[in-house]
């Protein structure tokens, strides 16, 4: 029995060894996952996940922009007259509303065709 002590001992000594490493990198591990799901640190990280994903759609959108100015252009165009619709309408209607005719406006339609009434149809009399 003493042989298979004297070759056990060697063998329980390198398993102590590595069972105290396998206890060391779990614990780094752990605190590496502590770290990692700090609340503080993941909204760091969505923070900078969220400007390099802004940065991207910026940069392609100016390479667009400049692949196609005219389409920017008439976009632009056709925004910004949607938001001023009423500054601009009320606008219209300042200059149409001056009193002023012109040459090739439309006269207003007559209220009748004739200036004079209609005659009365026959007359109730009392009797």
């Amino acid at each position: 029995m003493s042989a298979n002590t004297e070759t056990d001992e060697p063998d329980l000594a390198f398993a102590r060894m590595r069972s105290a490493e396998a206890r060391q990198r779990l614990a780094g591990t752990l605190v590496e996952l502590q770290a990692r799901l700090n609340p503080k640190a993941l909204a760091r990280e969505a923070i900078q996940e969220l400007k390099e994903a802004g940065q991207e759609v910026v940069r392609e959108g100016l390479e667009t922009a400049k692949r196609h100015p005219l389409t920017l252009a008439g976009a632009a165009t056709a925004v910004g007259i949607f938001l001023a619709r009423k500054p601009l309408s009320k606008l219209i209607s300042e200059f149409s509303d001056t009193g002023e005719t012109s040459e090739d406006a439309t006269p207003a339609p007559p209220t009748s065709l004739t200036n004079e009434r209609a005659p009365t149809r026959g007359k109730r009399t009392k009797t």
